[in-house]
């Protein structure tokens, strides 16, 4: 006999199908989590339990500095929240578990506080205490999954530690959930620093409207700091500046290309989005544009749309596959999309929250949506630069100046000390770097106002070809002698060439560089023989490449 209609047939046998917990944990953690995701999606669960206050802390391994891979000891996320008694936390722990999902929850399969845990660190423990109740704790340990085959967590009773951590957290919280991530796993993974520093953004982006007051009191406390709301579309700026006329924008002002509206993405069910769109600012028209481009999150991975499901940040810069191109010429294109989940099946949203699929209506309507924004924008980022190019008649070391300004030099090598005593002296090392090499007062306006990391200067003693120096707002920068004559030869035959000026700062910029690492990682030795080791080296590489120009080079070019 057959299956019917999805009916199992009369001599059918049932079979139990075996199912390994330890390896289903596994895969779930590794569905493809950062930490700063992975933090976010617990931080999910501490809104649905109408927290009003969430704190992070990123504890550091003993004797391992923050910047160093593998830095993690654990991570914290407290809140309080309505909690959970005993009975609710062990069923928290569930795969899947069964309930009720209210209509604006940020939650939607059940997975959420697993998977993101368990993908940073094979120990999830978590102490939560409900309204009018005592605090309890549980712990799904996965090498203890896998070990005894079953899916079980340890219930404990709170210790000291566990109290304390409460009390400081959530200070006089009577009720609240505390989650700890530990045995964080040491596989490449990212330094305590580079987690805080995408911590920062990340939540303000992502918690926009909650931590903005306007849907809510929410607070989010991170490493002691409280996180600001950060809007990805700068509606503030773009109210003040109007609608955007793409045949005379600048690019110093935020414009409106679309002011929010409704869009159909289902008409059969009644599925429907708002949508709005602004041009931020062109960064290279500005004095500083270094500091430009990172205050608006001006580059390659920041344009496109920011889509909120529930008022929470689901995705961040979508393109939809070529609705926004990938071209520069969009830099300064900003969207967002607000859905419900009512608009889950037309985006259809996974397991993460995180990745997108548009169904073919939901695809056309966008597209239609933003056709005639998407045409501004780039037809505005092209004025802004002609702009521009007739102002600055193509400076060379203008562009230099701006390519190099996007650079981000490693602060340690494998090689260099990284624990806790190692930081301090590093760290008192670099202090003494203002002192020793400052840039002169007329410089460093110019250099902040250019934003330029290579200064040329008419002299430098001894007629040295480079030297080194720091400036609090652009860090490492690198001096050099236009009199000496290497350089005089060099700007007058390759000045005018915007690329050969480039490689040529590019070069005495990573000199720089790696001259300041030295001295800060170099520990064995003493600070001051490396810096007279340096002075020495440059005196010698400047008359060697003097001997050099004077030799051949001039011969070579006349």
């Amino acid at each position: 006999m057959v299956e019917q209609h999805g009916q199992p047939a009369s001599d059918a046998v049932v079979a139990e199908v075996p199912i390994n917990p330890g390896r289903v944990l596994r895969a779930i953690a590794r569905i493809g989590y950062t930490p700063e995701s992975a933090i976010c999606d617990i931080v999910d669960n501490s809104v649905a339990a109408n927290a009003r206050r969430v704190a992070i802390v990123l504890e550091r391994q003993p004797n391992v500095a923050e910047s160093r891979r593998n830095s993690a000891a654990r991570y914290v996320i407290a809140d309080d929240g309505d909690g959970m008694d005993e009975t609710s936390l062990i069923e928290a722990l569930g795969l899947g578990t069964e309930r009720p999902y209210d209509k604006d929850s940020l939650g939607k399969y059940g997975l959420g506080l697993k998977s993101a845990g368990l993908s940073q660190g094979d120990r999830l423990v978590v102490v939560s205490a409900p309204r009018g109740g005592s605090w309890s704790k549980v712990v799904l340990d996965l090498p203890h999954v896998e070990k005894v085959g079953k899916l079980e967590c340890l219930v404990m009773e709170p210790n000291e530690i566990d109290l304390a951590r409460i009390e400081q957290l959530i200070p006089g919280a009577e009720h609240g959930t505390v989650v700890i991530i530990e045995k964080v796993h040491k596989s490449n993974h990212p330094s305590i620093r580079k987690t805080r520093e995408a911590l920062k953004r990340n939540l303000g982006v992502t918690y926009f409207y909650f931590l903005q007051g306007g849907y809510r009191k929410f607070d989010i406390w991170l490493d002691g700091e409280p996180v600001a709301p950060f809007d990805p579309l700068f509606v503030d700026e773009a109210d003040a500046g109007g609608n955007l006329d793409d045949s005379t924008w600048d690019g110093r002002s935020v414009r409106w290309l679309e002011r929010q509206r409704s869009v159909v993405l289902d008409s059969e069910n009644g599925v429907r989005a708002q949508l709005e769109a602004t041009q931020l600012v062109h960064p290279p028209a500005f004095d500083n544009p270094a500091e430009i481009r990172k205050k608006y999150m001006i580059g390659a991975g920041h344009y496109g749309f920011y889509i909120y499901r529930n008022r929470r940040l689901i995705r961040w810069a979508e393109r939809f596959d070529g609705i926004i191109p990938t071209d520069q010429d969009f830099f300064a294109f900003r969207g967002r999309i607000l859905i419900d989940d009512t608009a889950d099946d037309a985006f259809n949203i996974d397991v993460k929250k995180s990745q997108i699929l548009l169904s073919e209506e939901a695809e056309q309507s966008l597209d239609d949506a933003v056709h005639e924004a998407k045409r501004q924008s780039k037809v505005a980022w092209k004025t802004a630069a002609k702009i521009l190019k007739r102002k600055a008649n193509s400076d060379p070391y203008s562009k230099a100046a701006e390519a190099l300004s996007e650079i981000e030099f490693p602060d340690l090598l494998p090689a260099d000390p990284d624990d806790v005593m190692a930081e301090a002296e590093r760290s008192k090392r670099a202090e003494k770097e203002s002192v020793r090499h400052p840039l002169k007062s007329g410089e460093r306006e110019q250099a902040r106002k250019d934003g330029a990391r290579v200064t040329l200067v008419d002299q430098l003693d001894d007629n040295a070809l480079w030297e080194r120096a720091h400036d609090a707002t652009l860090g490492t920068v690198v001096r050099v002698n236009r009199s000496h004559r290497f350089m005089r030869m060099f700007e007058e035959r390759f000045g005018s060439d915007a690329d050969v000026v480039l490689l040529l700062q590019a070069l005495f910029l990573s000199l720089a560089f790696a001259e300041s690492g030295t001295v800060r990682n170099k520990q064995d030795l003493d600070d001051e023989i490396i810096e007279e080791v340096f002075v020495r080296f440059r005196d010698q590489a400047s008359a060697a490449v003097y001997k050099a120009t004077t030799d051949a080079l001039e011969r070579r070019f006349a």
